[in-house]
């Protein structure tokens, strides 16, 4: 099972979009990666558009099947239950997954991170919430640090037990790019998939993925035209957690060990979904001008915040998405600013690398990683 995001697609107008030549399509909703899953095939008769949909939704059981850290028994978890130093062999797919999720952190600057699975319980973010004493936070903190963890070729060593994989922020995301590539193997045209939230469009399909308000979920709000990669969006309206009579966001900041700021939500459109499902959950706790400012000048990713004006909603879109992005609902003030204030440099683009950690791994690494 892996949290949900915060989101709303409307799959279905996706339909009136596939190519014409083609007369056959299957919708499919089932469960999946502990949310719901709906997919949308189109392919040249119904027995081939089932056998595409059955691609999809068995490659997405397996990405479960390898990444959920509710399991024991997942490939992650075995990887979470080893002891510090030691070497570990991970398979090609899971390597290539936490390569990514490594990339992801590299590119916000550390506000995503993988290896969060230590504060997500101090937060008890998985039991209803808690709220934890300062020195808890700060050695979980501490743990989910990039420097605890090793990861070179298919070999990880974890530095530190509470280096911890938490999958939340990057394992639907990876499960669906792994959908999209057994549909690549199949006689399908396109395909349109919403993972809890989290839309991706392959082949010929056009989806028409709604937007909702921040404060209301079932409210659509804005809608964006996709033709392919994916659409993830952010939010602590609805997930955040109630301690002590106070309301917390569910989205940590894992350079602060904290809850990041309850803004409104954060969509991202990126090129795959692992990019769009991380950096949903990263450019979320820089907040929205620096995410935006990250975005800048992207071709490859690009971002839509919303958040509460005066008046109404106020929505920030990267200017990639003119013509894409229009509002549906008279409250909203849509604009696509092309220079902001006091702008950072954009994402560091890293792409997944062999080796991350700052050392490489040696044949028959020791237990004792101080050696």
């Amino acid at each position: 099972m892996l949290a949900k995001k915060h989101g709303l697609a409307a799959v279905a107008s996706a339909l009136l979009a596939f190519t014409p030549s083609y007369s056959a399509f299957v919708e499919r909703r089932v469960q999946s990666m502990g949310t719901d899953l709906s997919v949308v095939v189109e392919a040249p008769d119904r027995g081939r558009a089932l056998r595409a949909s059955e691609s999809a939704v068995e490659a997405l059981a397996e990405a479960e099947r390898r990444l959920s850290t509710w399991d024991p028994e997942s490939e992650l978890s075995r990887v979470n239950d080893a002891r510090a130093g030691e070497e570990v062999h991970l398979s090609p797919r899971l390597a290539k997954d936490l390569a990514a999720a490594l990339a992801c952190s590299e590119e916000t600057s550390g506000a995503f991170a993988p290896g969060i699975g230590v504060l997500v319980e101090a937060w008890g973010l998985r039991r209803g919430g808690r709220l934890p004493e300062a020195r808890e936070i700060e050695e979980a903190r501490a743990g989910a640090s990039a420097e605890n963890v090793i990861l070179d070729g298919i070999r990880l060593v974890r530095l530190s037990d509470r280096y911890v994989f938490e999958e939340g922020g990057f394992g639907k995301g990876a499960g669906l790019d792994e959908a999209m590539d057994a549909l690549a193997g199949t006689r399908a045209s396109g395909a349109v998939l919403n993972l809890g939230g989290q839309v991706a469009v392959w082949g010929e399909a056009l989806a028409d993925v709604a937007i909702a308000d921040p404060r209301r979920r079932d409210r659509v709000v804005l809608r964006l035209k996709v033709r392919h990669g994916s659409v993830a969006t952010t939010g602590n309206s609805e997930r955040g957690i109630v301690v002590d009579g106070k309301h917390l966001g569910h989205v940590l900041d894992p350079r602060t060990g904290r809850p990041s700021m309850d803004f409104g939500t954060l969509t991202v459109w990126a090129g795959n979904a692992a990019t769009a499902d991380c950096l949903a959950t990263g450019l979320y706790a820089l907040g929205p001008e620096t995410a935006l400012c990250r975005a800048a000048g992207r071709e490859d990713v690009a971002v839509v915040v919303i958040r509460e004006a005066q008046q109404g909603l106020e929505a920030l879109a990267s200017p990639v998405l003119e013509g894409r992005l229009s509002t549906v609902a008279d409250d909203v003030v849509l604009q696509f600013p092309t220079t902001l204030p006091n702008c950072e440099t954009g994402l560091r683009r890293a792409e997944p690398a062999v080796l991350f950690g700052g050392r490489t791994l040696e044949t028959g690494v020791n237990d004792d990683p101080s050696d």
